[in-house]
Order: C-alpha cells, then structure tokens, then sequence
C-alpha cells in the first residue's frame, strides 16, 4: 500500500510539472505571437485599411468625408499636400480612385517634380531601413507572379513561424514599398505621359532612377527586376505609338488654309450622307483624342489658350463647321437646290447621331437654325415635313438648355465608342472651378474638388481611348477641312441669303418652284 502511495505522489507531482510546463510553454507561445502580430501590424502594409478606424482619424493636416459607421470607406476631403503624397505611395490605400485623383489632378495644386521626388525618395528611404544583408529570397513571401495583373492575395504566415525576424520584417517592408512605387510610376506612365513629353527634364530623372534601381540596388528581387522592365516597356510603348487616326498630317496641311478651293463646292452634295458622316466621325473623334487632360484643368481654356490648344482648335472650328453647312445650303442659286441642301444635311446630322458622334450633330444642327438659314421662307416651304419633324427632333438633342441636359442623357445611354461635344464638359468643369475653392480657410487642399473634376475628366477620357473602326478617306478629309476653312464669315453669309431672297418679297410660294423636294 505504502508502495502504490509513493507511486501515485510521484505520478501526480510529475503530471503537475508537466501540466505547469506545458502551461508555460502556452502562455510564452501566446505572449510571442501577441508580439509577433504587433509587430506584423506595425510593419506589414498588406492589412485591410478598413478595419483600422485609426487611418481615418481626423487631423490638423487631413479631414475625411465619411464615417467608419457610415458603411462606407471614407475619402479624403481636405489635406496637405504631404498628407496627400503620404497617402498615394501607402500600400494600405490601393483604390484604384484615388491613384487615379491624383496623378490627374496634382496639376492644380503641385507639379510633377516635387511628386516623382517623393516617389523615388519612398523608395529609398525603404532600401535604408533594411540591414547589411539586404533581402532574403525568401519565396515564403516574395510574389513570383507579374504585379501588374490582376493575382490573389498571398497566403498568410504564421505568426510563429515568421515570429519578430527584423530581416523579414524589414525585407517585406522594403518589397511592398517598391512595388507601390513601381505601381504608381507605371500608372502614370501608362495615363500621362504627356507629362513627361511636356516636361523632358522630369523624363530625364525618371530614367536616372530606373537605370539606378536596375544596376546599383543589389537588393532589388527578381519581381522587382520585372517591374522595372515593364516600365521601360511602357516608356518605349508610348514614346513609339503612333496616332490611331492618320488625320495629323491632314489636318496641319489644310486646316486655316484659305485661298485655295471656294466653299461654294456644294460638298454636300459631292460626298454620300453616310460617307460624310462617317469621315465627320472620325476627324471629331481624333481631335478629342488630341486632348492632353491638363487642359481641363484650372479653365485653361479660357485663361490661357497656349496651356489647352487642342480644346482651343475644337472650339474654333466648330464655329467654322456650322458657318460651312450654312455655307453649302447657301451655295444653291434656287430654292430647290437649296432645299435639297437642307435635306441631305439633316439626314448627315441623323447618321451623325446613330455614330454617336454628337459633336457633329450640334455643328449641323447650329448650321441649319442659323438665322439666316431660317429666314429662308421660300425654301423652308419646300423642305418636306417629314424632314422638318426630323429636324425638331435633332435640335431637342442639341439644346443648350439646363447645360445640354438632353445631350447628356443620350451620351449616358450610349456605348462608346462616342464622340461627345466637348462643350458639353468644359461648361460643367467651368461649375466646378468657380463653386469651390482649391483650399479650405485652413490652406488644406480641398481634394473633394479634386474628385469632381477627375470624374468629368476620366467620363472623357473614356470615350478618348475607344476608337471607332471607320477607314479614313483622306480625300474626304481635306475636303472637308478646306471648305470649313473657306466657309463664308457670319456677315458674308446673312448678306449672301438677302441677295437670294430679298426682305421684300410678299409671298413665301414664289411661282414656277416646286412644292416638294426628294430627300435622296
């Protein structure tokens, strides 16, 4: 008996140690992933920014529009300007939106320089942090796939295998950095890179940076060797892509060239309706292409022509289009020939429409209710009903009324690719730049501005990148352009519409004219 007690105390006291040991070991696991998962908080960018109501607290230097309780992940609404480059190169910020904001917007409050500064400065400042053995090839967290595609998130570690390596904190640090910055430079390669063609001396420092990662940072991993080559594929894609329209040329050679052809060609009648319309589609569609998205910005258009040239040319020569219809309508020496004239142009203006090219549509149609087209009594009178129905139709399309609030319902309800009157914008950026202030009272960069203006901007930029599959009849074109060149001023053209009917004739029906006109 005595025996199995002795036995049994020392069954219990060892139990217990081994109970108190593995408790021990228990509580020294959980303490060291406590530490672990802090210290993965701390460094790791990869978290999901939502759930951390501390990354949207409201400061002196960054106010935000929405609450954490709202549903919603708040945006910013005013900031610093650090604050703002803070933001963009935080891997914990990855919306698409706000990347997108700003390399479009920084124009107004900024220049380049000081951002690509604070791009290749992030990076650095990550390749410092690292110690004297730089970063492990480790594949445990490496991504292997291209960075630039659409991938699933990597899995997670486990926080005690990973434990509080500074190595792997520190490599996974400077990894995720570099991928922002290459992210980010290759946005803004692959959106803007007119800002780099305006600006050779910011392209000069971007390549110094790239040639310095690829050859001096033996840090750099193998993504990160193919990121950078991916960015001088782009550099090398958009420094030799050509114009998707061979309409350049064209245009520089015969557009303004007067003295040449006399607009009084008939050119309506010479070319097809849907010939016509198709070529207008297409000149319309490349001259919207032409667009920098700078010159949306800050009204330049209106302040300074030299900072929106192509805006510029858009408008001058919707001017000259409409003076052109109304040139051709009256270059007939008859009524009937003139309404003719008007038939075949209100038919272009319906193909116009079925192209969803309403920049020309409105140029046809301001042609056509010209005053001094529609005072034509003795030719409106021959002009079908039919015609005239379609005609009243059209001009609803085009009414300026409530900021062309019809236009813009149609453009909504089509597919690109489209061709919309840029007017159509310009009045709706001019709304935002005069209501709200690019600072607050405190000097903080409204950014919500910043958001209403990248979202008229990139609606163009939509119908920018879709191109129509028409060929182009460079014949077409410049006669086009010629005769829009050589259209009749506005004096010219009232003067030539009292030579062809006079205020003093009595009667809309003058004898011996038809009555009716074909429409083909």
């Amino acid at each position: 008996i005595e025996q199995k007690r002795e036995e049994l105390t020392r069954l219990t006291d060892g139990l217990k140690k081994v109970t108190l040991t593995d408790n021990s070991k228990c509580i020294e696991n959980l303490q060291s992933e406590q530490s672990s998962h802090s210290c993965y908080q701390r460094c790791s960018l990869s978290n999901d920014p939502r759930s951390d109501p501390r990354l949207f607290a409201d400061s002196v230097y960054i106010k935000y529009s929405l609450r954490m309780n709202s549903g919603q992940t708040p945006k910013v609404r005013y900031a610093s300007l650090d604050k703002l480059l803070e933001r963009l190169m935080d891997a914990r910020f990855l919306g698409v939106e706000y990347l997108n904001t700003f390399l479009l917007t920084y124009r107004c409050f900024t220049d380049g320089h000081t951002v690509l500064g604070y791009i290749i400065n992030t990076y650095y400042d990550a390749l410092a942090k690292l110690p004297d053995n730089g970063v492990p090839e480790s594949p445990s967290y490496l991504p292997k796939n291209n960075i630039f595609e659409k991938q699933s998130p990597p899995p997670r570690h486990s926080l005690t295998s990973v434990g509080s390596d500074p190595v792997f904190m520190a490599g996974k640090y400077y990894s995720e950095v570099a991928m922002r910055v290459f992210n980010v430079i290759k946005s803004w390669i692959s959106k803007y890179y007119q800002d780099f063609v305006s600006d050779p001396s910011l392209h000069q420092r971007l390549m110094v940076f790239l040639e310095q990662v690829a050859s001096n940072d033996s840090n750099m991993t193998q993504c990160g060797r193919k990121a950078v080559n991916i960015i001088h594929r782009s550099l090398a894609l958009q420094e030799g892509s050509s114009a998707a329209y061979p309409i350049g040329e064209i245009y520089n050679q015969y557009f303004n060239k007067s003295g040449e052809y006399s607009c009084l060609s008939g050119l309506s009648v010479q070319v097809e309706c849907d010939v016509m319309a198709q070529q207008l589609t297409i000149l319309e569609h490349w001259a919207l292409t032409e667009i920098a998205p700078n010159e949306f910005l800050d009204k330049s258009w209106v302040k300074d022509k030299d900072r929106a040239p192509h805006i510029c040319s858009i408008m001058q020569r919707c001017d000259k289009m409409s003076n052109m219809v109304a040139s051709e309508v009256l270059s007939g020496e008859t009524a009937s020939t003139r309404a003719k004239t008007i038939n075949r142009w209100i038919n272009v203006a319906n193909l116009c429409r079925k192209y969803n090219n309403f920049a020309s549509l409105l140029q046809v149609i301001a042609g056509l209710t010209f005053s001094a087209i529609q005072r034509l009594k003795y030719t409106w009178c021959i002009v079908p009903q039919e015609m005239k129905n379609e005609l009243n139709a059209l001009k609803e399309v085009a009414s300026v009324s409530n900021r062309f609030k019809n236009m813009k319902a149609e453009i909504k309800r089509c597919d690109p690719p489209c061709v919309p009157y840029v007017g159509v914008y310009l009045a709706d950026l001019i709304s935002i730049e005069e209501g709200v202030q690019n600072l607050n009272s405190n000097g903080l960069i409204n950014f919500a501005k910043m958001r209403m203006l990248a979202h008229t901007i990139l609606e163009i930029r939509l119908y920018q990148q879709t191109y129509y599959d028409i060929e182009v009849l460079p014949d077409v074109i410049k006669q086009i352009l010629v005769n829009c060149s050589n259209a009749l001023s506005e004096d010219k053209i009232f003067e030539r519409s009292y030579t062809l009917e006079p205020r003093n004739q009595r009667s809309p029906v003058a004898p011996n004219i038809e009555h009716s006109v074909s429409v083909a």
